[in-house]
């Protein structure tokens, strides 16, 4: 077999294995899903409150070269949340993370998850414990992200 023809049929597996590329600058939009598991162990108290809930409304962000040099700060960002991981690995197309999240205004979680991403998007799933008040909350949740395009002025 010739050198080119070598190359060629190895090929596939040269691009699977090479790294997923960082995420792009530009417009991305990010949407966070939760679902309640339980409140104060209660999966019927979670059901109830799980309908009071407003519905999640898309997030658009500018995100600049400067903000994706650390991208951990991108996840669960939405919704005025502010997130420290003592876990977060994003390499080979892979995320995996931990950490704690607040609001500033005494709510608190716990979350742990895993995903994937490309350089135009991401789907991380979660899981975690948080507490808000003398409430305990166990759910679940999906944060996902695509970029959209240049940035404009939104």
């Amino acid at each position: 077999m010739r050198a080119s023809h070598r190359l060629l049929a190895a090929l596939p597996l040269l691009l699977a294995a090479s790294p997923a590329p960082p995420l792009m600058p530009g417009a991305w939009r990010e949407t966070v899903v939760f679902a309640l598991d339980s409140v104060n162990g209660s999966e019927e108290l979670a059901t109830h409150m799980a309908k009071t809930l407003p519905n999640p409304q898309p997030r658009d962000a500018c995100l600049t070269a400067g903000d994706l040099r650390n991208p951990q700060n991108i996840f669960l960002a939405g919704a005025e949340q502010s997130c420290r991981f003592a876990r977060f690995t994003m390499a080979d197309g892979k995320i995996d993370a931990a950490g704690d999240c607040s609001d500033g205004r005494g709510q608190t979680m716990h979350v742990e998850g895993s995903g994937t991403y490309t350089a135009t998007g991401y789907d991380f799933t979660f899981k975690g414990t948080g507490q808000t008040g003398k409430l305990v909350l166990a759910f679940r949740g999906r944060d996902s992200g695509r970029r959209i395009g240049v940035c404009t002025a939104f």
